[in-house]
């Protein structure tokens, strides 16, 4: 079952399957239980959200990402639009 088909809202309660630096400086994320319906930036496709790389946040996010990944801690992505834009992340889940 999807986390969240598009946003923008919440996601489910998830854990960072992977995590992407992409070319132009952002990060595409990938989360479990999976999204869909995503436009990732760089081409990865529907199951990837994306910070992109003028979000003022990007340096905090990505630390919190980065953690999340590497102690299992769960997640809750808010995505500010229906291509899964990253806009803020709740370390610990709802």
């Amino acid at each position: 079952m999807p986390a969240l088909a598009q946003g923008p809202g919440w996601t489910a309660n998830s854990t960072i399957a992977k995590i992407v630096d992409t070319a132009n400086g952002g990060v595409n994320v990938r989360l479990t239980p999976d999204l869909s319906g995503c436009t990732s930036q760089s081409g990865y496709g529907q199951l990837y959200a994306s910070l992109y790389p003028n979000h003022p946040g990007i340096n905090r996010i990505k630390a919190t990402l980065l953690t999340a990944y590497a102690t299992g801690t769960t997640v809750s992505i808010y995505l500010s639009d229906n291509t899964c834009t990253i806009q803020e992340v709740l370390l610990g889940g709802h």
